[in-house]
């Protein structure tokens, strides 16, 4: 395995990571039934080829991971590991609940200290969270306590707020979601040197786009990947390891075959490992996956916030995804798991409010009446 430095000031992680909201379960109905019995394989079977990172979170399989986590690790392998897990910021009402969520979790973990404590997910409502709340306050409080060694947050807005948050504390790594679909989304590149510039690590959550880039892979991405002798997987993971600002690459595995597949990548995956003409195909197989998209949103937001609360960008990027990935049973199964009914498409009223303010032009309600149609009958 090959390990890299979080930070300048942070200790040497597994440039793979293991990610724990994916493992496989006894009910594929129910995120709770973790088949703990193979989870235990996998997770040894991770760390004897040299994982150390493993990253949980306090909603993570719907609280289950990170007890689970706790009973497997409590054996001796929570000296063999970096454990991270991140605080539920939207569940952040007043200045004392960090620590009483920060107390639960460590109860739960059955640890009294906690690597990696990750803010989880900000964006412009959570951020404005954090310093009503004055979060960050108690991490310096968390710290002292030891109940934390070292802060982070994961992010999913976009670059400028990015920025305004790596500058706001000295953090030491950052979790963003990239991949070489969507290395201009979010954080992106820009993001990913901009962080890495002030000295943080950063580790990549989403390399496989939840599994998207390795199932049903358009014909013509897989002409590209075939002339380069690697299988989908491999060709993923090899384009962030190349980077030297990645610090570790988080991989939700869900089977011992993933477990193996990954470490056999990177056991071997550089920085600079890819060609000028390496790089030239990872730019012509995203193209091909941009050119499949339905409706031209690029979620900058402009349209929000809707009258009626719906998430529109949300909305339209998972509609997006079945097109671009092949993946309608999957969107469907997001659509129907991370919207309440009252948020979904079909409560759109078509009042064009929305429509008015899209840079892009989008035909906004009538493009929600059929992702509802798609994602939902």
């Amino acid at each position: 395995m090959i390990y890299r430095s979080i930070g300048k000031a942070g200790p040497q992680v597994s440039q793979l990571g293991f990610g724990c909201m994916r493992f496989p379960l006894r009910d594929e109905n129910d995120f709770t039934t973790i088949d703990e019995a193979l989870a235990d394989k996998m997770i040894s079977r991770t760390i004897e080829g040299g994982v150390n990172y493993f990253d949980t979170a306090y909603g993570y399989h719907r609280g289950a991971s990170e007890t689970y986590l706790g009973r497997i690790l409590r054996n001796g392998m929570r000296k063999k590991i970096m454990l991270a897990t991140k605080s539920p910021v939207w569940l952040v009402k007043n200045r004392d609940d960090p620590m009483k969520f920060l107390d639960e979790q460590l109860t739960r973990l059955q640890t009294d200290t906690v690597d990696f404590y990750l803010l989880h997910g900000l964006n412009q409502k959570s951020w404005k969270t954090v310093k009503d709340c004055e979060v960050l306050d108690f991490f310096d409080r968390a710290r002292v306590a030891g109940k934390i060694r070292w802060p982070g947050f994961s992010f999913h807005d976009e670059l400028p707020l990015f920025r305004e948050i790596v500058d706001a504390y000295p953090w030491i790594m950052c979790q963003i979601h990239l991949n070489y679909v969507d290395d201009d989304v979010q954080a992106g590149i820009e993001g990913l040197e901009y962080a890495h510039k002030k000295g943080l690590g950063v580790v990549i959550m989403e390399p496989l786009r939840g599994g998207k880039l390795v199932r049903n892979v358009p014909t013509e991405v897989k002409e590209i990947i075939n002339r380069t002798g690697l299988n989908p997987t491999e060709f993923a993971l090899r384009y962030l390891f190349n980077r030297r600002e990645t610090s570790c690459v988080l991989s939700g595995m869900s089977a011992v075959e993933q477990v193996d597949e990954n470490l056999r990548v990177a056991d071997k995956a550089k920085v600079g490992i890819l060609t000028p003409e390496d790089l030239t195909g990872y730019a012509c197989a995203k193209a091909i996956y941009k050119s499949r998209t339905a409706v031209a949103c690029t979620g900058c937001g402009y349209c929000l916030p809707c009258p009626l609360n719906i998430p529109i960008p949300f909305i339209l990027e998972i509609y997006n995804d079945t097109f671009m990935y092949d993946a309608r049973d999957e969107c469907r199964g997001t659509y129907q798991a991370f919207f309440k009914p009252e948020q979904r498409a079909d409560k759109c009223t078509s009042c064009g409010e929305c429509e008015t303010k899209c840079p892009q032009n989008i035909k906004i309600a009538e493009t929600l009446v059929k992702a509802h149609k798609l994602l939902h009958e």
